[in-house]
């Protein structure tokens, strides 16, 4: 047989470390979910009936293992010949049978004949995730080598992702791993898995005296993949006690998509990025689930909740062999980040930013990067360490770092480094050696002020119940929630007073960020049972008929004008047309800044009319802009897929915007609700004046704008030469 459920295992050495390891504790009735695994046997039949080792003996003749380049090259090459490779029949029909079994439960199979079809037609397609289980006399962890595959469905799709699995036993990551360990002649098992798709994810590990429980949003890839700060909990190992807990900051979620079923990436939503994943009852049963495996199994474990559920998803061995490190033993300030695999390390700094940048890793380098990719584990042998920002005990890297005792120190801001900057790596802790400037070198005070500042301005959009103001570069101010449960049209007739004093909180923001600019939003809610909230009574609509929320509103700025405070602005929101706009301004007794926020198409391409009016500032509202122009709404499964702020037919209109108002010298900021790196790009090379993000998304958009601006400046030159 080459496919076995999970109670049919019994042979490690046919299917695998962890594929065995999953299918005991499923056999042991932990939650594991549902499963069959295919054994290295069926991957040496797939391979022989295809003539394929023969072929990738060839094709990785003489191939230098440092040679990232060629590895890559042979590597699609291999690929290739697995994705044109044809099942044979009997493998085929096995696969088939093992994942209809998933769908179907074994004794609804033994139905058979008619009321088997019957069964079938009125059942979905199961979704499985297809993962290698490395067949070794070696113990290692293999982790993060393969291309695993998540939301699988259908059988066209699992046969199509076995495949790239096999082939991902030759990948650079895998080939490097296994030569670094002189494990020869590995086979590949694959588990094929009922999917759950949960709202959290997360690690349990052991580090001496402490367990540590790593969570992030929907499925663990962004903590696999290195690409987020997880929530992370230290627990006593005795009695799950928690010593100490830090909130991360989980930017990204990976999920399944309600209309493709596949596996999508999404930026999280402001209020998930720094909101605890887990409550303390949850991170009790995660303990306890961990204790009952870490006894008899494995010192680390995945899991997943999906329902208030708790499932296991795998266990495997913690390898360490780190180096040693002492306290303090650097002169010079440390930077202290979160130490993932200890040890000393020394050496100059290679900044990684994209794939491009492999090519330039040399011996000894100290690899700094943004994320802790998988993508980086061929450099291991080499390397002297890695400094990241994001990325976690638990990331598919940070095993393989233990393992080979290459010391990793994840929450730095990378932004201090430079290429070549010589640096010390001890335990958590950075050194960077400041080698003496020669003569004439010496950076002004201006050049040290210049090098924090972007010529596209980057500020947040809060609400003012946010508080804290001296802590955020803030642009623009919402009142929504300084109204929270109440009606503020009523309380502007019967009690303009308290109204108005309830937005003295104003005065905060105006004091905190003087001499600069603060853009008041005025009050923008859609009224009680409107049809849609979107594109209904809402805005400077409804200004005309109760006018009494609007003059407290102006009489908050009048106040803060009188005592000096003339820094803020007030932007009118949902003006859809220059008709609109004419009896608002009618309204304002007095002379101060005007703006308007633009989320219509309309107002879009009227806006000349706007800047002949008068208008100071323009705020492009991008994800209602959206929604309008493409007539989608994100919210709704059925057309989600359709949405998207790339949209051509959007970036025109805000070229049109930028393009027009900078004819009459009036400044562009466009609100970006979901941060997307590859809008930004295209904001700032449109030459928007601002761009404002929530607060949970200002550090990393600065640095991102930064980046941008310096890469316009070397193409703008490159051009010019």
């Amino acid at each position: 047989m080459f496919v076995l459920p999970f109670d049919k295992v019994e042979d490690r050495q046919k299917v695998g470390e962890k594929a065995y390891l999953l299918s005991k504790l499923y056999r042991d009735k932990l939650p594991v979910p549902p499963g069959f695994v295919i054994t290295g046997e069926a991957f040496s039949y797939f391979m022989r009936k295809n003539n394929l080792e023969s072929r990738i003996i060839k094709a990785l003749d003489g191939v230098n293992l440092n040679d990232y380049e060629k590895l890559v090259e042979v590597y699609e090459e291999i690929v290739s010949m697995f994705q044109n490779s044809v099942f044979p029949d009997n493998l085929k029909n096995e696969i088939i049978e093992g994942y209809e079994s998933l769908l179907l439960g074994r004794e609804a199979k033994k139905v058979g004949g008619a009321a088997l079809d019957f069964i079938k037609a009125g059942r979905d397609q199961v979704f499985v995730a297809v993962r290698a289980s490395y067949i070794s006399n070696i113990a290692c962890s293999f982790s993060g080598l393969a291309e695993n595959s998540f939301n699988i469905s259908g059988q066209k799709n699992l046969l199509d992702a076995i495949k790239t699995c096999w082939a991902s036993l030759f990948s650079p990551n895998s080939l490097v791993y296994l030569k670094k360990n002189s494990i020869e002649n590995a086979l590949m098992g694959i588990i094929v898995q009922k999917m759950i798709n949960p709202e959290k994810s997360g690690c349990v590990s052991m580090r001496k005296e402490d367990v540590i429980v790593e969570s992030c949003w929907g499925l663990g890839h962004s903590i696999s993949y290195g690409l987020v700060i997880p929530d992370r909990y230290i627990l006593d190992k005795y009695s799950g006690t928690i010593k100490d807990k830090t909130t991360g900051k989980k930017f990204w979620i990976y999920t399944r998509d309600d209309v493709s079923g596949k596996t999508i990436k999404e930026v999280a939503t402001h209020d998930k990025v720094e909101a605890e994943t887990l409550d303390e009852a949850e991170i009790h049963k995660i303990f306890e689930l961990y204790q009952r495996v870490s006894e008899q199994y494995a010192t680390s474990i995945e899991w997943s909740i999906e329902r208030g559920r708790i499932y296991l998803l795998q266990a495997k061995q913690l390898y360490e062999n780190g180096g040693a490190y002492e306290s303090d033993s650097f002169e010079g300030n440390a930077i202290t980040g979160f130490s993932i695999s200890r040890g000393l390390g020394k050496g100059p700094v290679r900044m990684i930013t994209n794939t491009e940048d492999f090519k330039t890793v040399s011996d000894g380098d100290i690899i700094v990067t943004k994320v802790l990719s998988p993508e980086l584990a061929p450099f291991l042998v080499k390397i002297s360490g890695i400094i990241s920002e994001y990325g976690s005990f638990s990331s598919n890297l940070s095993f393989v770092c233990r393992e080979f005792g290459i010391p990793c120190v994840s929450e730095i801001d990378i932004a201090s480094f430079t290429n070549q900057q010589f640096v010390n790596i001890n335990d958590d802790k950075v050194y960077i050696v400041k080698p003496e400037p020669a003569v004439g070198d010496m950076p002004t005070d201006l050049e040290k002020r210049f090098e924090k500042v972007t010529a596209t301005e980057v500020f947040a959009s809060l609400d003012l119940m946010d508080g804290n103001f001296g802590s955020k570069d803030i642009g623009i101010v919402r009142p929504e929630q300084l109204f929270s449960g109440i009606d503020p049209f009523y309380l502007a007739k019967t009690n303009p007073e308290e109204t108005t004093n309830r937005l003295g909180v104003l005065e905060h923001v105006a004091k905190e960020s003087y001499p600069k600019i603060v853009w008041y939003r005025a009050y923008d809610m859609p009224s009680d049972n409107e049809r849609n909230p979107v594109i209904g009574y809402r805005g400077v609509r409804r200004v005309p008929d109760s006018p009494e929320m609007f003059k407290c509103e102006i009489e908050a700025i009048k106040r803060l004008y009188s005592r000096g405070l003339t820094n803020v602005g007030l932007l009118l929101p949902f003006v859809s047309c220059v008709e609109e706009l004419k009896p608002i301004k009618n309204l304002i007794p007095f002379s101060f800044k005007l703006g308007i926020e633009i989320s219509t198409p309309s107002a879009a391409l009227e806006i000349e009319g706007f800047c002949k009016e008068g208008v100071n500032f323009i705020v492009i509202n991008l994800s209602e802009l959206a929604k309008l122009t493409i007539g989608v709404d994100p919210d709704n499964p059925k057309v989600s897929s359709l949405y998207s702020e790339k949209r051509p037919s959007l970036m025109k209109l805000v070229q049109e915007v930028v393009d027009t108002a900078r004819r009459y010298s009036v400044n562009v900021c466009v609100y970006v609700r979901n941060y997307d790196p590859d809008v930004i790009e295209r904001l700032v090379r449109m030459g928007v004046h601002a761009i404002s993000l929530e607060p949970s998304y200002i550090d990393v958009g600065k640095e991102l704008v930064s980046r941008i601006e310096k890469r316009l400046i070397l193409e703008n030159l490159r051009y010019s030469l």
